[in-house]
């Protein structure tokens, strides 16, 4: 998974110190103000907690110990005291939102550096995950927060904590495209694990989610390719065909010069064994992009089908005449092998672009046996065996 590049956060905050001056008050909220002054914050604290267990109910007092612990970076401290402030009163409530916006900010980014380490480091991950559940505290409906930690918990290799984190991002704001997407990958991950360890029910209750996810994904933003292409897999994967179908033709209507619309559409028509009609929507891609290799392999492969296709149907044909002439020879169609002479530029062409691929080889290499081309068939078996064996 690719690093997180981090948002700049430009917290254009004033957090200051209320005033020191001497008003009316307890001995150790005075003395707590001339600490503060000093800046010998261990000794504020001090004289504040002894104020705070006398008298709980002093929210200057409350207020103060935030501050003070805001600049002994015990945050978790700070954050505690500033609630027990506001329980109180909201005199200092928009202060308090700046501290908490201040400290959120700082901690969101040293959690996305020490995620970033994290590559090179595992132990950095846990890290940042400590800086991202305290940022949390401070802005807890901020969805990007609980989309790093999910990140976080994934490269942890702690999957069912990045789901909870990630359901969290998408709960705090639903049209979060990027969390959205990325929980639909993971729990169709996941039905893939529970069909694996054959929990069917749990498999197609993953499935749904899934497509839940994905579906509003492409609500969101209809026209993203990725949005696209997530869904009709989900259908397909869910056997849902006629919603899979709908998605990439509607696709193909509202853009008809995007090459992964067009692609996507012979896809899917190519699995429905409709040769033509996904060859069609092959060359369309290719004749948008003529370097888009997956639609030049695509088209290669929709060619070597549909002549499989056709092969079979004249090998029925060619045993049912010999049986009505009773075992006599008849002349076999090979009009099957035009599609597969039709099939080798392109599979050779993305050969090329695509050397190391062994299941391309054992394609071309299917190819050429069936156009009798001996010597090119041995040598894209013997590359596709080789790969194969490496790996």
């Amino acid at each position: 998974m690719k690093r997180y590049i981090p948002f700049l956060f430009i917290i254009l905050v004033g957090v200051y110190l209320t005033s020191t001056g001497f008003q009316c008050g307890s001995a150790e909220t005075t003395s707590a103000k001339l600490y503060m002054q000093q800046k010998n914050w261990q000794k504020a604290e001090e004289s504040l907690m002894k104020e705070v267990v006398k008298n709980e109910k002093n929210e200057e007092a409350q207020f103060m110990l935030g501050q003070v612990r805001f600049e002994m970076r015990n945050f978790e401290g700070m954050n505690d005291a500033f609630s027990k402030a506001l329980q109180l009163s909201d005199l200092h409530s928009q202060e308090i939102m700046r501290y908490r916006l201040s400290v959120w900010g700082s901690l969101y980014n040293e959690g996305v550096a020490y995620y970033n380490k994290g590559r090179d480091t595992a132990a950095y991950y846990d890290k940042a995950l400590g800086l991202f559940n305290t940022a949390m505290k401070m802005a807890p409906d901020s969805a990007s927060t609980y989309y790093v930690a999910a990140l976080a918990h994934y490269a942890n290799k702690d999957h069912p904590a990045a789901i909870s984190r990630l359901e969290t991002a998408v709960e705090k704001d639903p049209k979060y495209l990027d969390a959205i997407r990325l929980l639909g990958q993971f729990y169709t991950v996941t039905a893939g694990e529970k069909a694996d360890a054959k929990d069917d029910a749990g498999s197609k209750a993953y499935q749904e989610k899934a497509t839940q996810m994905f579906e509003r994904a492409y609500q969101i933003d209809p026209n993203n390719s990725d949005n696209i292409r997530n869904l009709i897999d989900c259908y397909e994967r869910s056997k849902q065909e006629a919603k899979a179908l709908a998605v990439t033709s509607d696709a193909v209507k509202k853009d008809p010069n995007n090459k992964v619309f067009r692609y996507a559409y012979g896809a899917f028509l190519l699995k429905q064994e409709k040769y033509k009609e996904s060859i069609d929507e092959f060359e369309a891609a290719l004749k948008i992009d003529p370097s888009y290799s997956d639609a030049e392999y695509n088209l290669g492969v929709a060619y070597l089908n549909w002549g499989v296709s056709l092969k079979e149907e004249a090998d029925k044909k060619y045993e049912a005449d010999r049986k009505a002439n009773k075992g006599k020879d008849v002349k076999e169609d090979m009009s099957y092998k035009d599609k597969f002479k039709l099939a080798v530029p392109y599979l050779e062409k993305a050969v090329v672009m695509r050397q190391d691929d062994p299941l391309l080889w054992q394609t071309l290499a299917k190819v050429y046996a069936n156009l009798s081309m001996t010597d090119k068939a041995r040598a894209a078996f013997e590359k596709f065996d080789k790969l194969t064996k490496a790996k």
